[in-house]
């Protein structure tokens, strides 16, 4: 397939943008007060907006876009943790995410209007996020042309199949290269993200791309608020997981066997505790064992058909800078350097 669509977690990397060009003083200041000592540090437009991120994003984007020479764009954006459909589901959804400080919340409004003016499809929803749009998008395509996914979101390796890759941005990279021998210097992806494949999910994480919904739904993650099963973490999820294939197959096993049988299993699966107390626990109260599990599996995961894309075609998201915009957007906010 000579078709290339790119498709951006726009909200990833603005922010992976802003915390990765800041100045030494704000970057290290303990406390809200001493942030707000630096501010003027930041980059700014002539006119005094933070523009450090989308400068960053946007030289990122257009390094990649000369490189990887995509045919088809889009960028997805997360409008809001409240409303989303995972937030009814369990309002505790992202709970503990504090509110954006201004010189990083400003840039998102920004960044997108820098995009209106580049001529780069973009969208974004109260109900959904930035992952379901792009699962959305990635399953509509995939079989017409080849899809990369760029996030720092892991959830979205859920989507890998042999058409549909994600460069996942992560500090580890260069040690996960090293790890598999590959020169990243003969790579032609973007700096800081690693590029996985279905072997490579299975390599670091021990289970297939549609396996890594099971996994969290049963491990949790913190970063989401998904609590998972306390206390059964990846030396007992991997092993079940090999033999059981989905959080539903492994209740499925317990619940038609009995407790010698199952910690028979268990321990030929090599899991030295048994953590089936805690995979059978029940409570009024509290959110735990299969009722947890099932319930973390739907937060966790992608919405692959959101009816409000149905009608967008594949040469909609036709890669079509308008050059004269981009001049434009780029000299009012100081970002001609990149032109």
């Amino acid at each position: 397939m000579s078709n290339h669509l790119l498709l951006i977690d726009g909200s990833s990397l603005l922010s992976s943008s802003f915390f990765g060009n800041l100045p030494r003083e704000y970057k290290f200041a303990k406390t809200e007060e001493e942030k707000d000592k630096y501010l003027d540090k930041i980059r700014h437009s002539p006119d005094g907006r933070f523009t450090n991120g989308v400068f960053t994003m946007m030289a990122s984007m257009l390094n990649v876009l000369k490189n990887q020479r995509p045919t088809h764009l889009a960028v997805a954006w997360d409008l809001t943790k409240e409303f989303t459909f995972r937030k009814k589901m369990f309002p505790e959804y992202k709970g503990h995410r504090k509110d954006l400080r201004p010189e990083l919340g400003s840039q998102f409004s920004l960044a997108q209007e820098v995009l209106r003016e580049m001529g780069i499809p973009e969208f974004v929803f109260q109900e959904y996020e930035a992952d379901d749009i792009i699962g959305t998008l990635a399953r509509r395509f995939e079989d017409e042309v080849r899809v990369s996914i760029w996030t720092k979101d892991q959830d979205i390796l859920q989507l890998i199949n042999e058409n549909v890759r994600v460069w996942l941005i992560t500090s580890k990279c260069s040690d996960m290269y090293a790890e598999l021998d590959i020169n990243i210097k003969q790579l032609n992806i973007p700096t800081g993200a690693f590029e996985y494949t279905p072997i490579y999910v299975d390599h670091f994480y021990g289970v297939s791309p549609i396996q890594i919904i099971d996994r969290k739904a049963i491990e949790g993650d913190s970063s989401d608020n998904i609590p998972g099963i306390n206390g059964v973490g990846e030396k007992s999820v991997v092993p079940l997981l090999q033999e059981f294939e989905t959080v539903e197959g492994i209740y499925d096993f317990i619940e038609n066997s009995s407790e010698k049988d199952i910690k028979d299993i268990f321990k030929t699966l090599g899991i030295s505790r048994s953590p089936l107390s805690k995979l059978i626990e029940e409570s009024d109260v509290k959110l735990v064992g299969k009722k947890a599990a099932l319930l973390c599996k739907q937060l966790a995961t992608i919405k692959c058909d959101i009816e409000e894309l149905s009608n967008i075609t594949l040469d909609s998201l036709k890669l079509e800078i308008n050059e004269e915009g981009m001049k434009n957007i780029f000299t009012q906010l100081g970002l001609a350097s990149l032109l």
